[in-house]
């Protein structure tokens, strides 16, 4: 049997060997982790999900979300559902694991453009739903058949992974935290998207505004 190469990379600050042909179930195990942790490979100060079979190389460097990750049934929560939509959507995350940024969300026909990035904000997740605290964001000069969105405020920016962003406003949605979860959020977010009236309802001056940093 031919040996693999083995590299040392960083996984969470923990440096540890591995075959240079791996995978994230593999980096896992040999890190010690659970196999329910996702895992971020940091390039540039920022943090992509990777899973599967991947190719690493001497110094690559790994997140594995919050210091205080492991055993904690919420985050395991959050986690598995960044590890599932990983498989539909490129996805980046900030060392914190705080915020989570979808690549080329589809949009609907009327838009400007065919997809926009979406920044999240998920703290308090599961019990908040995502963007409960900071609010939703997504790519600045948006429009809806020629139309500036009522609920879309580009004045209202956030630079975050190397990008300006527009606050876009979610207003007040049910949330079942024993169930629901970032798929059915999207799910909801794609019918307000969707929908001609969701698009069209006026911000009333009690709504409110996204927290500051």
């Amino acid at each position: 049997m031919e040996t693999q190469e083995l590299v040392t990379i960083s996984v969470g600050g923990k440096n540890v060997k591995v075959p240079r042909n791996t995978s994230t179930s593999q980096i896992r195990k040999i890190s010690g982790l659970d196999q329910s942790h996702v895992l971020a490979r940091s390039t540039e100060g920022l943090n992509k999900i990777v899973h599967g079979d991947i190719k690493v190389s001497d110094g690559d460097s790994f997140t594995v979300g919050r210091s205080f990750t492991k055993g904690s049934m919420d985050d395991s929560r959050l986690l598995n559902d960044l590890d599932h939509l990983s498989y539909v959507f490129n996805i980046e995350v900030d060392d914190k694991l705080n915020w989570v940024l979808i690549h080329d969300y589809g949009l609907p026909s009327g838009f400007n453009k065919e997809t926009s990035d979406i920044l999240l904000n998920v703290e308090g997740f599961p019990y908040l739903p995502p963007g409960n605290v900071y609010g939703v964001y997504m790519d600045l000069g948006l429009l809806y058949n020629g139309k500036k969105l009522p609920n879309y405020y580009d004045s209202i920016e956030r630079t975050m992974f190397g990008k300006y962003w527009a606050w876009l406003c979610t207003g007040k949605m049910h949330w079942n935290s024993k169930i629901d979860n970032i798929f059915t959020f999207l799910m909801t977010l794609d019918i307000m998207l969707n929908e001609q009236n969701g698009m069209s309802a006026e911000v009333s001056e009690n709504d409110e505004k996204p927290a500051e940093v």
